[in-house]
């Protein structure tokens, strides 16, 4: 295929787009799915016709996630700018290991950090990631060269640590303290309320762990909760970790975004305070998948966390290797994801930014109403953007009759492509749990939503 080729295909499957079929998709049968985008190996050259065809497969089976039915996920579609930022990452194919083969997106990327951390009201540093998970782990691996410098190299042996976070923050907590070999059993869950960490809890954990010689190696704080949307006391959070010398991290993934509203800022008052930061832009701020960055306040921890880059010294003999960013982070070969968030912020603005975030909390305050003026339903959860839903219990109904309905309703309108949305455990019962990630989602969209939810109910 010659570049020719390419360009055709590239306009192909732009008009592809722009035709297909206003459906979220055309059927979950892996097997039909299986059939349909075959073959997928070749022995010989089929050439661009071979790969046309595959290109059509692909956007017939792919999930449109642009589309307003699609509330599954805190991210969908993405800014026109984040898709040409896509493509000259592609076209240029350089990693970002070296300011030496990347000389162009380092400086991208090291202004895209600035910009956020300065939104955010703190002068930090840091890198992009690939996604919001791998960012609390580095914020963890961060927080342990903190507590025992050199452990980069010695290890933890002899310490007996221990992570504090809320019983609804992300799985990716557990996730990050079992890959650095802490074991999940090192986490202390610090209970909420309405999803929200207490500080008088918090304290208790603390005195508690102490007691038992454990070390508090981080707290967590959440920034936009997974089902519920909640948003912790990031400033009472912070003097609690300030008065016991313990590194607090806030994973604000989902909620970060709102650092651009006007109307909603202050919902992350005290992010500013905390020692590190993750944030996602693949996701209320439309950059495409994935878009993600890592926020550290001594960059020095960062470097010294990933000291074993330094055995890669043929990656940076360069006289400008100090700027480039394969030392600060955990991957050598890593995309130019910064080109995405940067090309859309030049596009839309932070007021275009700040307008995506108030459209979809309008949009969830808005579908949280209309929930509580129906007799079908219920309104179990609204924060942020994520309203959580179920169905009102009918007479003599059992909690498991309850969470059958719940499952079956979500089932069928997502079998179907009239909407896809999850379902997901709030104290112990099956809800709808409802996110505004995406300006095509409006409020007809989920009056449509809800009106077919209660006739899924109904079948």
């Amino acid at each position: 295929m010659n570049k020719h080729d390419r360009d055709a295909l590239i306009q192909h499957i732009l008009r592809s787009e722009a035709e297909a079929q206003s459906r979220l998709h055309n059927g979950m049968n892996p097997q039909v799915i299986r059939q349909s985008l075959g073959p997928f190996t070749s022995e010989d050259a089929g050439g661009s016709e071979r790969v046309k065809a595959a290109i059509d497969a692909y956007l017939q089976s792919a999930v449109k996630t642009d589309l307003p039915e699609f509330m599954r996920t805190f991210w969908g579609g993405s800014e026109p700018a984040s898709i040409i930022g896509s493509l000259l990452a592609d076209i240029r194919n350089t990693t970002m290991h070296s300011f030496a083969v990347s000389p162009a997106a380092t400086i991208v990327e090291r202004e895209m950090i600035r910009g956020i951390a300065e939104r955010m009201g703190f002068n930090a540093n840091g890198v992009f990631t690939t996604g919001g998970s791998n960012g609390n782990e580095l914020a963890l691996i961060c927080a342990r060269e903190s507590l025992i410098p050199g452990s980069h190299r010695t290890g933890i042996q002899g310490h007996r640590l221990c992570v504090l976070t809320s019983d609804e923050s992300h799985y990716s907590v557990d996730s990050a303290v079992n890959m650095m070999g802490i074991g999940m059993d090192s986490i202390i869950r610090v209970p909420t309320k309405d999803g929200v960490m207490q500080s008088s809890h918090l304290i208790e954990a603390i005195q508690r762990v102490k007691g038992e010689g454990m070390e508090p190696l981080a707290i967590v704080s959440t920034a936009g909760s997974t089902v519920r949307g909640a948003f912790e006391d990031l400033n009472a959070i912070a003097d609690i970790a300030e008065e016991h010398g313990i590194w607090h991290h806030v994973d604000a993934a989902w909620g970060g975004p709102v650092i651009f509203s006007a109307r909603y800022r202050n919902m992350l008052d005290g992010i500013e305070r905390a020692d590190s930061v993750t944030f996602d832009a693949h996701k209320m701020l439309g950059a495409s998948m994935v878009c993600s960055m890592f926020l550290i306040r001594d960059e020095q921890i960062l470097e010294n966390s990933m000291a074993h880059t330094k055995k890669g010294d043929y990656l940076f003999d360069d006289p400008v290797s100090s700027q480039s960013l394969g030392r600060i982070s955990p991957q050598c070969g890593r995309r130019a994801d910064a080109l995405k968030l940067w090309l859309t912020w030049l596009d839309i603005g932070s007021e275009g930014f700040g307008l995506r975030v108030d459209h979809c909390m309008d949009v969830a305050e808005h579908i949280a109403n209309l929930a509580q003026s129906l007799d079908e339903v219920e309104l179990i959860s609204h924060r942020f953007t994520n309203v959580c839903i179920r169905f009102t219990p009918k007479e003599d109904e059992t909690p498991e009759e309850g969470d059958s309905r719940v499952r079956k309703a979500r089932d069928l309108l997502e079998q179907d492509g009239t909407a896809m949305v999850i379902d997901s455990r709030l104290d112990g019962r099956l809800v709808i749990r409802f996110a505004a990630a995406h300006p095509s989602i409006t409020k007809d969209s989920v009056e449509e939503f809800l009106s077919n939810l209660v006739n899924a109910d109904r079948t």
